[in-house]
This record gives C-alpha cells, structure tokens and sequence, in this order.
C-alpha cells in the first residue's frame, strides 16, 4: 500500500510505499481507513521540510485525522467489533506518566502522522484498542471534523478552568463570555461551532469581505462576522464593547497582538495557532504586555486534547448535525479521491476550508 509522505529536505508531498499491517497483534484492531483531512498542521510539515521521522527511516507518512471501520481484531479485545466505525487518538506516550497526555512535555511523547509515527494516510493500520473512539454510523458524514473539534474543546475547557478558579463557580455562567474567533480555517470554524453550541455569543475575525461564501458560512452557524479592515482594535469603551475570551487561530503575531487590545478585563486569550518557522520579532508588545498586566488578562497556549475534550467534540457535533448539518457539511468544501490528494496538502481551493480524502 502506499502512504502520502513528506522527505526531510523536501517540501512536496509524495507516495511512499508502506508494508501492509498483517493480522492485529493481542489487545490491538485492524482498521480501515474510510476518511482523512487534510489540517494546518500537515500543511506546516511539508512547508518546514523537516519532519520528525520514525527512528531509522527517512520521511513521515501524513495522515491524523482519521475515520475508520474496524476489519479484525486481535485476541483480548472485548469491547470492540468488526464494522464498527472509530477515531483514532493520535498521542502516546513514550513511558507511563501520571500526567494527563495532552499536557507531556515535547519529547515524552510520539503523535501518529505528526511526530515519529507513521500516520494514518496509507489506508490500513492497527492499533490499541483503547486508543479508538467509537463513532455512530449515522455521524459518518461529519465524524471526520472529531479531531479539529477536539482541539478548540479543550481551549474552551482550559479557558473555563482559569476563569472560574480566580473569578468564581459562576464566571462564565451566569454572563457567557463574549468570543471572537480570529481566523477561518478549519480550527478557527471548529473553534467557532465549540463556542456557539455552548451558547457563548460569538464572533469570527478574518480577511474575507463580508459578502463571501466562508463569512456566510459563520453566520449560518449563529455566529457574526467581523471583516479585518472594519475592525477597530482600540474601543472607547473595552469593557462594554471588548471580548471576554478570544480563541487565535492564526498563528500569526500582527493579529494577535492587535485583537489582544480587544480583550475586557479579566479576559482571556488562548493560542490555537503558530508558525513552525519562527520570524524575527517585527512588533511591539509593550502595549500588550501593558494592558495584560493592568486588565489582568491570561494568555493560554493549547495543543492536542484530553479524552474528555474529544468526547466532548464527537457530542457536539452530534448535537449541532441535527440542528445546523448543512452548516456542518459547509465545512468540509472539498471531497478528494484518494489518488487525487497531493494538491491538497500544498494548496487550498478558492474559499476553501476542511479537505477531506475519501478512500471509500
């Protein structure tokens, strides 16, 4: 079988050949590969050309958000069943660690597609059994979305932990905060859903004008949109017109130093984004180091998610597919044959948001 694949040195995606997994060992499951999205992250290893590869070898086959039907499982395994559908944590620790997975140290762990573990791009894989999470058939169509929603989910559940520790058991309850969302990728729209179905009013920030498809797309949602050249980043009156939590998710500098001014006291500002390829310092953050420190605001970075947040993701979507599944479906703008799948790990369509592979 063969995997898309990235080579140290190169930052073009390519075939690789990947030996078939063979019959599942004790306590692990054979899957099948039946979806696959194409996220920032894999386009930001292939534009670094320098993968954390598998000891020994010489490229990284991509491949972490995944949707699979399980085809055997090995002996021991009692609690999962051929046909069923699952997605697959990506995390694993390297020793066992009281720490929670999704707050190791880097290089305490491996992260399958991502870091020294082949992904899930080649078709066929097996894994532990307690490293799936089961999927509903009737969520197929938006279960792929699992692991992007994962990742704003914890955000906002880091973000409640903070708030209500110093603030009280009632911040954020009584008063849902005010959200902006910067950025109208797939995390930025994930981030976007996670916030809306906690019913937090919520607004996206991006480059778009206000009359385009994606911008549509966050108003269907419940959201609102704010196009970046309206956007006045110094209110006369923050607290009445500022936010109360801004999920970035950009990665990049100029924007969240400029949305920082928009943050009320209190706030609170979570960083879903970066650039693997750090530029010299170009802005001044004096003013956001200023008024960090007078409004008392916290800066939270967020990466990877506990398995409370995927349970979490996989309800709300659950929930959101009855109540808005064309604004769901709306994500995902692109549906690739595998074949066809090279120019999507390098490129985006026009308006484009999630690509998804389908192998089935």
């Amino acid at each position: 079988m063969r995997g898309i694949a990235v080579v140290g040195g190169s930052s073009e995606p390519r075939w690789a050949d990947m030996p078939e997994p063979g019959d599942p060992a004790a306590g692990e499951v054979l899957c099948r590969t039946l979806q696959l999205g194409i996220c920032g992250t894999d386009r930001e290893i292939l534009a670094d050309a320098s993968p954390i590869v598998p000891p020994g070898e010489d490229h990284l086959v991509l491949g972490h958000e995944c949707l699979a039907r399980v085809e055997a499982v090995g002996a021991g395994v009692e609690n999962t069943t051929v046909g069923e559908l699952v997605v697959p944590l990506i995390r694993r620790a390297r020793a066992k660690t009281s720490r929670r997975i999704d707050m190791l140290p880097f290089g305490s762990y491996t992260e399958r597609g991502i870091v020294e573990e082949h992904g899930f791009s080649g078709g066929w894989w097996s894994e532990p059994e307690d490293r799936l999470l089961k999927i509903d058939p009737e969520m197929a169509d938006v279960a792929i979305l699992s692991e992007p929603m994962s990742v704003p989910e914890k955000a906002c559940n880091e973000a409640i932990l903070l708030q209500q520790a110093r603030m009280g058991a009632e911040a954020w309850v009584e008063r849902p905060p005010r959200v902006l969302v910067t950025g109208m990728g797939p995390i930025g729209f994930c981030s976007l859903i996670a916030c809306l179905v906690r019913g937090w009013p919520t607004t996206m920030y991006g480059l778009d004008n206000a009359d385009t498809q994606r911008a549509d797309l966050a108003r269907a949602f419940g959201a609102k949109y704010l196009p970046a050249h309206e956007t006045n980043f110094a209110p006369t009156d923050v607290e009445a017109d500022g936010y109360d939590l801004i999920l970035e998710c950009t990665g990049s500098e100029e924007v969240a130093v400029n949305t920082a001014q928009l943050l009320a006291s209190c706030g609170v500002m979570v960083w879903l984004g970066s650039q693997r390829r750090l530029k010299p310092q170009t802005l001044e953050f004096a003013r956001m180091m200023r008024q960090g420190l007078l409004r008392n605001h916290i800066y939270l970075g967020s990466v990877n998610a506990a398995p409370r947040d995927f349970d979490q993701a996989i309800a709300h979507l659950r929930q959101l597919r009855a109540t808005h599944l064309d604004a769901l479906c709306g994500v995902m703008t692109d549906h690739v044959p595998k074949d066809d799948a090279l120019w999507h790990f390098v490129n985006h369509s026009p308006q484009g948001i999630k690509a998804v592979l389908r192998y089935d």
